[in-house]
C-alpha cells in the first residue's frame, strides 16, 4: 500500500453541512487511523478563502485531506495549494451552486434556527442504505443538532462557492473521488467530471450507497480507500 493510514500521518477532516468530524469516525476506526492524528475542522466560515490559512497551517506534505460533501468542496477548492499527500473527496459536487438550490438552502437554515438541527434535517433526510440504517440516521441527526449554530455560514458558503474543476486541473497530488451510486445530492456524473479534471484523479464508486456513504457503510468506504491508496 503506497499510503499506510495507520502510520501517524495527519488526517485533515472536513465534514459537510450540519455534520461534525464524527461522520468520519467509524470509517477511520476501520482504517486504523489513530485518534491522535485526526484533525477535524468545523465549517464555521462563509467563504472558501477563510479556510486557506488554517488548513495550510494544519497540513503537511504527508497529510491526507478527507472531505465530505460541503467539506469536500472546500478541500477541492484548495487542493492546488495545500501540501497534502492525497485528497479523499466523498460526495463532491465540483460545480457552482445552482440558483434552483437557493430557496431550499435558505429554508433549511431558517428551519434549523426555528426548530433545531435534528428536526429540520429529519424531514429532509434522504433514504439511507447500508447494513444499519437506523444507526446511521441517529448519528446524522445527532450531528445536526451539534452543529446547528454554524448553518448560517455553511449556507452562505454553499450558495456563493464557485466551481472547482479548474482548481482540480491544477492539482498534482492524487485525488480520490468516492461517490455512492445512489447519491442524489451529488450524482455520480459529478464525481466523473472531478476525476477527469484532476491529473491524478481516480473515481472510486461506492455501489449501492447514497450521499451519507461514510456512515451508511464505513467498511465499504474503507475498502474503497484502501484500493485507492494501493495505486496512488
Amino acid at each position: 500500500m503506497a499510503i499506510d493510514p495507520a502510520d501517524g500521518r495527519p488526517w485533515i477532516l472536513l465534514p459537510g453541512t450540519l455534520c461534525s468530524g464524527r461522520i468520519f469516525g467509524a470509517f477511520l476506526d476501520h482504517l486504523g487511523v489513530p485518534d491522535t492524528v485526526r484533525r477535524p475542522f468545523v465549517l464555521r466560515h462563509p467563504r472558501i478563502e477563510d479556510y486557506r490559512e488554517p488548513l495550510t497551517a494544519a497540513c503537511t506534505d504527508n497529510a491526507v485531506v478527507c472531505g465530505f460533501s460541503l467539506g469536500a468542496i472546500v478541500a477541492a477548492h484548495l487542493a492546488d495549494q495545500l501540501p497534502a499527500r492525497a485528497f479523499l473527496l466523498f460526495g463532491l459536487n465540483p460545480y457552482a451552486d445552482r440558483p434552483a438550490m437557493r430557496d431550499g438552502r435558505l429554508d433549511l437554515a431558517r428551519d434549523v434556527g426555528d426548530v433545531g438541527g435534528t428536526a429540520a434535517l429529519a424531514a429532509r433526510l434522504p433514504v439511507l442504505a447500508g447494513p444499519d440504517r437506523e444507526r446511521a440516521r441517529s448519528l446524522i441527526l445527532d450531528m445536526a443538532d451539534d452543529t446547528a449554530d454554524h448553518i448560517g455560514a455553511q449556507t452562505e458558503l454553499a450558495l456563493t462557492r464557485p466551481g472547482a474543476l479548474d482548481v482540480l486541473a491544477r492539482t498534482q497530488a492524487p485525488v480520490g473521488l468516492f461517490t455512492g451510486s445512489q447519491d442524489m445530492s451529488a450524482p455520480f456524473a459529478m464525481a466523473e467530471a472531478a476525476a477527469g479534471a484532476a491529473p491524478s484523479g481516480r473515481l472510486m464508486p461506492l455501489n449501492g450507497l447514497g450521499h451519507y456513504a461514510l456512515v451508511e457503510d464505513p467498511l465499504a468506504c474503507r475498502a474503497a480507500v484502501q484500493d485507492f491508496f494501493a495505486i496512488c
